[in-house]
């Protein structure tokens, strides 16, 4: 007697059935994975274009900055020179303002104080310091110091006089004294700006046209 496996024949047919169409699959998958990559090394190319491309407009500006740089020192060194001699121009007109500023307020103390000295009294030493002022001198009596200092103050631009001591000295048969006197140097006196005064009553003003 003869028989026949069906099942196993059904079993057959089906995986026949099956198997191409898992094939086609992978034959489908594998063109996309391709596509992919040469998608993938396409990117990686252009960013690396343009990557060179930058660095290469980079280095190109950093040549031409750095020839303008080369031509500019010239100018740069004309430049620094000319600001060091204004420099030393500015320095040099300050000292010689403040050495006139100086000279010419010596000059106006020293006018004073020869118009302020009373007969027979004479200056030995006169000292112009920051603190003040300080003479030495000889009188023949202390009644002429009192007036030399009573003069000293009523200029207004002497302040504070003061007498530091008088000594009696002999040379021969003249006699006189010595003395130190110290006294502030006022500071000048600052005008007192106009002040209109209202117009009296019963006249009558008129506004020029």
């Amino acid at each position: 007697m003869i028989r026949v496996n069906l099942v196993k024949a059904e079993k057959k047919e089906i995986e026949e059935t099956i198997l191409p169409d898992t094939a086609k699959f992978n034959k489908k998958k594998a063109p996309l994975g391709n596509i992919l990559l040469v998608l993938a090394v396409v990117v990686v190319g252009a960013l690396a274009y343009l990557q060179k491309t930058g660095l290469d407009t980079e280095r190109a500006l950093l040549e031409e900055a750095r020839a303008e740089k080369i031509k500019l020192q010239p100018v740069g060194a004309k430049l620094d020179l000319v600001e060091q001699q204004k420099a030393f121009l500015e320095k040099k007109i300050g000292l010689i303002n403040g050495l006139k500023a100086r000279q010419g307020g010596a000059v106006r103390i020293m006018e004073e104080i020869s118009q302020d000295l009373p007969d027979w009294v004479w200056l030995t030493e006169a000292s112009l310091r920051p603190q003040g002022l300080e003479l030495k001198g000889r009188a023949l009596t202390n009644i002429q110091i009192s007036d030399f200092m009573r003069n000293l103050e009523k200029s207004g631009l002497f302040e504070n006089v003061g007498l530091v001591g008088s000594t009696q000295r002999t040379t021969g048969a003249n006699s006189y004294l010595e003395f130190t006197l110290t006294a502030g140097v006022a500071a000048p006196a600052v005008p007192r700006p106009l002040v209109p005064q209202p117009a009296a009553k019963g006249v009558q003003t008129t506004e020029a046209r």
